[in-house]
């Protein structure tokens, strides 16, 4: 599943992937601030980390938005932004 987090909602989000063997969290906006301690893949909306100017740590991986889309359709979503 695919869980899209955004800082505001990201105690929740995380918790709620935290719980799921198949997650694969998506920071997105305000998200690509935090620096998740979590056993599942993480990205991080390339744009959204440009924008603000953020330096990722290695683990988390950016992905475009076109790429978020694509997963979108592809797979189910829970959505914590």
């Amino acid at each position: 599943m695919l869980y899209l987090i955004d800082k505001p909602m990201a105690e929740i989000g995380l918790r709620t992937a935290a719980g799921d063997p198949e997650a694969h969290v998506v920071l997105i906006q305000d998200g690509v601030y935090l620096t998740p301690d979590i056993d599942a893949p993480v990205s991080a909306v390339a744009r959204d980390v440009a924008v603000r100017g953020v330096s990722l740590p290695p683990d988390i991986d950016r992905i475009s938005y076109d790429a978020v889309v694509e997963r979108l359709v592809e797979q189910e979503v829970k959505s914590f932004v």
